[in-house]
């Protein structure tokens, strides 16, 4: 069965003007042609009018790179530029003011009042000839192990850090070989950690350890 959405190979020898085929399929080729040709006549070629339109936008992208390649080259060259007395004045002002606020910013607001918290620096001690590492983390750095190592004396086996915290109390366990939370053995006092163990507590005043 010949497949009707399809052209047989007669219609194709008629349709490319060869000779012969039944007059069936030359009036078949014959409104076929017809066909195409009503088709073609219908359709609208573009024509001069989408070139002039293709063409200006070409031209004005030319110019907006050209307006662009002029602004960079303003940019990064540079400028002399020339200020009035009463404007330079103006200039230093603002520049001044900007760097009072810039300041204040940095210290949190307090510059020049007296009301930085004042930080004194503390030596903690852990006998452990037989560690490996040891360090120190606590509420002073958000418990953080292995942030800050502490260094070891070969003739006593006793580690050392030395760091600076400001007043109030703190809480602190030694941290050994990464492992072994250690409490200060050292320390006056000591609180529950709420893990079944304790933390140490040191206290800093503004002229150095109140108690600990």
């Amino acid at each position: 069965m010949t497949d009707p959405g399809r052209i047989s190979s007669d219609m194709h020898r008629l349709l490319d003007g060869e000779p012969g085929g039944s007059p069936e399929d030359r009036a078949a080729a014959d409104r076929f042609q017809n066909a195409l040709d009503t088709y073609a006549a219908a359709l609208r070629l573009p024509g001069r009018e989408v070139d002039m339109a293709v063409m200006a936008a070409v031209r004005r992208r030319r110019v907006v790179r050209a307006w662009l390649g002029m602004f960079w080259r303003w940019l990064v060259q540079p400028q002399a530029v020339q200020l009035r007395p009463a404007m330079a004045a103006v200039a230093i002002i603002a520049a001044l003011a900007v760097g009072i606020v810039f300041r204040q910013a940095t210290l949190g607001g307090n510059a020049g009042v007296g009301s930085e918290t004042p930080v004194v620096l503390v030596r903690f001690e852990l006998a452990a000839p037989r560690a490996q590492t040891v360090s120190l983390a606590g509420s002073f750095n958000d418990w953080s192990a292995g942030e800050e190592d502490m260094v070891k004396s070969s003739a006593t086996g006793l580690w050392t850090i030395t760091l600076p915290l400001p007043s109030g109390e703190h809480q602190y366990m030694f941290v050994v070989d990464g492992e072994q939370w250690v409490p200060d053995p050292n320390a006056h006092a000591q609180v529950d950690d709420g893990f079944g163990q304790s933390n140490s507590v040191i206290v800093v005043g503004p002229r150095g350890v109140v108690r600990s």
